[in-house]
């Protein structure tokens, strides 16, 4: 049985809360289990609960599949849509004639699993639909945590998927202790040892969250200082995009990150990874390479990624990039956009700090220029489109952050020169003019006061050109 289970393990470190956070993040639930698995994508026909109109069912149900078959232990069996009336809060979610038609198609495929491609089903949904198939019911949340612990390999990461297993436990635990519910706990993924512990399990697990989150702000201001920002004055360039449309490629060719290993795969990257490159202005940039977005998710999933996405709200600069070849790329953008806002990213930084980047246009089901709203276009895997990219970045950057071009004018014993190259200012070696050495050089308002502050003396000397 597949279970968010509040293992043995997990039970002892409830009780004893000095226990460390990766023991608490629940063992995978597909350690020992695989699943033949029928996907069924449940089409609202019409009504407020309707899909975005840019949303295609045929490829809803194509990503609900490749979710499932992500996890090794998982197979799609078999999928198909079944569509429903107004919304999927039905306590079946469909009506009786749709269910007969599904159960058939379970047992013609030999299904042992049954896939819901909705955001969250409720404890009653779950229920009545294990009660109705007699099989393991998931939803895309169950597979979406499944696949985070799959695939997390930080301890950052495994806290963070910790965190997010709480309020779903929470809520089961709430709705088995409700009499209106008869439900085992493995039907609502979670361990029947939850029952062993003594006292208030909300508030056990209330206090738990509280020191997860501490030792998760822990561990990120440790990781801080080995993520490879040099000081403040570099600028942040975040990458993000809708998962598997290759923003690991884009950082590794950006950068050229020995330890980026980019991968086909729905959500390789969980972690944040930072990554140092020059610009052709000489500034230096820091591009954050972190996890992809994905339609449908509960926001609590999302939130649960506050420390991980936190990079994202402070960046001077935000890269989306979209999968064109991808045929429901329109959609992609709205839920890349939606959860950029849920996370607090204002409209100011969307409509003046944000570069649209067209990826995969090497692939014969790229979509058009004139379908992509003029973003660049480019190709991680061949190359093509990339120095006009890393041309409007620099030019984003040095706009967002307030750079001048600044001309000096040094006597060659002058000690400005060793502090412009100590701090990798000169890009383009000076010219000689005379006994002087003129200097091109790119700095943003902090660095003009701290050079103003520095050497305001030579000034005063009045020997050589450094006012600013």
């Amino acid at each position: 049985m597949f279970i968010l289970r509040l293992s043995r393990q997990t039970v002892l470190s409830f009780r004893n809360l000095s226990i460390g956070s990766s023991e608490v993040a629940a063992p995978s639930a597909f350690a020992n289990d695989r699943w033949s698995v029928l996907v069924v994508h449940p089409k609202v026909r019409w009504g407020s609960g309707s899909a975005s109109v840019l949303k295609q069912a045929d490829r809803q149900l194509e990503e609900a599949v490749a979710l499932v078959d992500n996890l090794p232990n998982m197979n799609a069996v078999d999928s198909l849509i079944m569509p429903v009336d107004y919304n999927t809060k039905r306590k079946a979610v469909w009506a009786s004639g749709n269910l007969e038609k599904l159960i058939a198609r379970r047992e013609a495929a030999r299904a042992t699993a049954l896939m819901v491609n909705v955001d969250a089903l409720s404890p009653s949904q779950q229920q009545e639909l294990y009660r109705i198939f007699e099989v393991p019911i998931f939803d895309r949340y169950n597979i979406v945590l499944a696949t985070f612990k799959q695939f997390a390999k930080t301890e950052e990461a495994r806290i963070q998927i910790a965190i997010a297993e709480i309020p779903y436990i929470k809520h089961r635990i709430h709705a088995l202790s409700s009499k209106r519910l008869h439900s085992r706990p493995d039907i609502l993924h979670i361990d029947s040892h939850y029952s062993d512990i003594d006292g208030d399990l909300n508030e056990i697990l209330r206090k738990r969250e509280q020191d997860l989150r501490k030792e998760l702000k822990d561990v990120t201001r440790k990781n801080v200082g080995q993520l490879g920002v040099r000081n403040s004055s570099d600028a942040v360039v975040a990458v993000v995009g809708y998962t598997n449309s290759g923003k690991t490629s884009l950082v590794k060719k950006l950068t050229g990150a020995a330890s980026l290993t980019p991968k086909d795969q729905l959500f390789a990257t969980l972690d944040t990874t930072r990554h140092l490159a020059k610009l052709p202005s000489g500034r230096s940039a820091v591009f954050t390479d972190t996890i992809g977005f994905l339609s449908d998710l509960p926001m609590h999933l999302i939130a649960a990624f506050e420390a991980t996405l936190a990079h994202v709200k402070s960046a001077d600069v935000i890269i989306h990039l979209r999968d064109i070849s991808n045929p429901d790329w329109k959609a992609q953008e709205e839920d890349v956009l939606a959860t950029l806002k849920s996370i607090g990213v204002t409209d100011y930084v969307l409509n003046e700090r944000i570069i649209s980047v067209d990826n995969k246009i090497d692939k014969e089901s790229a979509f058009p220029t004139s379908e992509s709203n003029n973003s660049v276009r480019i190709s991680c895997k061949t190359g093509d489109g990339m120095h006009e990219l890393i041309d409007v970045i620099n030019d984003k950057v040095t706009m967002v952050t307030k750079c001048k071009t600044i001309r000096l004018r040094l006597d060659a014993r002058s000690p400005v020169i060793e502090w412009l190259y100590h701090n990798e200012l000169v890009v383009i070696e000076p010219t000689i003019d005379g006994n002087y050495l003129i200097f091109d050089v790119v700095m943003n308002e902090s660095e003009i006061g701290r050079f103003r502050k520095k050497f305001a003396h030579l000034k005063k000397k009045n020997s050589q050109s450094v006012s600013l």
